[in-house]
């Protein structure tokens, strides 16, 4: 059983610093996020409100191998440390990683038993992770502090606040700061403007989240017959997904990801007034790059997982409720919280994006 009482050591630091008695001036901090994509870029709040309220702190941040290159030179990351996901037979070298740095304050935003285990071998003065339920796995064993939780459970980003909470700073929201990298000019060159991307895909594990790809290649030709540009992202394997948008409507740009890399994608998001996507990691970077948002929600709860608006935006999310919704599945034969989604209901949420933006 976690002991949520912590007894910090003695310091000489000024006691005027928001988080002094955790975290002195000058200190080092440790962010677990492993994945997804989606939560990565929610860890990414966590950072960006821990530097802007202490500026003083170094901080690094422990992820995935396949999303390390979301984090390198980030400019409020001073160092990336990469967990090996398929190196599965041997102890991988990111826990020794950790022990070869010392930190104030070890931050667990995941909390799951990867990277609780993480956290065991961090040698860090104060473990910090969630309760349950926005912990699993007997992950809060491996904390020093739990912090308690609502019920039901906060947004996935409002967890790391909670955590920044716990060691006395304000948690306040704050935006997320995302390199990109700028697309091919070939991309954008003669597109209309404004642009609009469409993004069928998921990942394979969600992909009872999809709406279906004939409804976005309907989409794509009523936004190009009214003379908005229009770009149909995709990753590696997903082509087939956006063909039919690409075919059904004329003078409709392709944004490959498997080319344009996580930063170049979010590039090209930079120059769209509106993302449009399911509940997927894409919809989440386009958030965070400051593009409005048209989230197509099926099983999943947008209260928990819903993108996130910073400043004067806020994003429309459709859904198309139903008893079972939301649901903690992983797969579904006929998800009617997505099939029940029209193209006319998206369409007009795509306008009313556009005359916000």
């Amino acid at each position: 059983m976690a002991d949520a009482s912590l007894q910090t050591e003695p310091t000489d630091e000024p006691t005027s610093l928001p988080g002094a008695a955790m975290l002195p001036h000058g200190g080092r901090v440790l962010i677990v996020r492993l994945s997804a994509l989606g939560d990565v870029l929610f860890a990414l709040e966590t950072v960006a409100a821990l530097r802007k309220e202490r500026p003083d702190v170094k901080v690094d941040f422990l992820v995935e191998d396949r999303f390390q290159n979301l984090l390198a030179n980030h400019e409020q990351i001073d160092r990336v440390l990469v967990y090996p996901r398929r190196q599965r037979l041997r102890i991988p070298g990111s826990l020794f990683a950790l022990r070869r740095t010392r930190y104030d304050v070890a931050l667990d935003v995941h909390g799951i038993q990867k990277s609780a285990m993480h956290m065991l071998f961090a040698r860090a003065r104060h473990k910090v992770g969630p309760a349950r339920p926005a912990s699993r796995e007997g992950a809060t064993f491996a904390y020093s502090l739990t912090v308690p939780m609502p019920t039901p459970p906060p947004h996935r980003a409002a967890v790391g606040h909670m955590l920044l909470k716990a060691i006395g700073l304000s948690g306040a929201a704050t935006a997320p700061s995302i390199a990109t990298t700028e697309p091919p000019p070939a991309l954008l060159e003669g597109l209309p403007e404004p642009r609009v991307l469409l993004h069928p895909g998921t990942s394979q594990f969600a992909a009872f989240k999809r709406w279906p790809a004939d409804r976005f290649a309907e989409l794509a030709r009523r936004l190009r017959a009214r003379g908005i540009g229009v770009l149909i992202g995709f990753g590696p394997g997903e082509h087939d997904l956006a063909a039919p948008a690409l075919e059904l409507a004329d003078g409709s740009r392709a944004a490959d990801g498997k080319d344009l890399g996580l930063l170049g994608l979010a590039g090209v998001m930079r120059h769209c007034q509106v993302v449009v996507a399911a509940d997927t990691g894409p919809l989440h970077l386009a958030a965070a790059v400051g593009a409005r948002c048209v989230a197509i929600f099926g099983p999943k709860d947008q209260n928990r997982y819903g993108p996130r608006g910073h400043g004067d935006i806020a994003h429309e999310i459709v859904y198309h409720d139903v008893p079972c919704r939301p649901c903690k599945r992983r797969t579904c034969a006929t998800p009617q919280c997505v099939l029940g989604i029209d193209v006319d209901t998206v369409e007009q949420a795509v306008l009313r994006q556009l005359e916000l933006s």
